[in-house]
């Protein structure tokens, strides 16, 4: 717990102006409430990608809530997600919550990949979406996951209700 909030990490597969999945992962942390951080896998650093990498694990074994938004562009999951999820599943999260989306054309081929990879690092599957570019962001599923984690991990952290 973090004073007395839980804690939400976004992880985003792409950090591209042109992406939707920054976006959508953005609106997403905005519907819930205020102790969140934000990891976007497209601007590692290319010298020392493992440091960020590392950090972003150790934030992993923090969050209560986990929120992963991808671009789906092509049917594999991007090499920097997969690369993370390779390295959260080499430590023990504990029990953590995730809400896993999935935007682009290839949305449906690489849910069930991001999922898999996610329950093998012992993450715990709250909602799912495969979505389109236009696609609205599915805020009430990450403000159902934030409050099934919530219950079950820490049922008096602030705020009492989210809006």
């Amino acid at each position: 717990m973090h004073d007395g909030y839980l804690f939400t990490l976004g992880i985003c597969g792409s950090a591209a102006e042109d992406d939707p999945a920054p976006e959508v992962l953005s609106a997403l942390l905005g519907a819930i409430p205020p102790v969140k951080r934000a990891a976007f896998l497209g601007v590692l650093p290319s010298e020392q990608p493992d440091l960020l990498v590392a950090e972003i694990v150790a934030d992993m074994r923090d969050a209560e809530l986990i929120v992963m938004v991808t671009p789906a562009s092509t049917p594999q999951l991007p090499a920097r997600l997969n690369d993370l999820l390779r390295a959260a599943c080499a430590v023990d999260l504990g029990k953590r919550y995730a809400v896993l989306v999935a935007i682009g054309p290839y949305a449906a081929s690489v849910l069930p990949a991001l999922q898999a990879a996610v329950i093998q690092c012992g993450l715990v599957v709250t909602g799912t979406a495969a979505l389109t570019a236009d696609d609205p962001a599915p805020i009430e599923l990450v403000r159902t996951a934030y409050t099934t984690a919530r219950a079950a991990l820490a049922p008096h952290a602030l705020p009492r209700e989210v809006n």
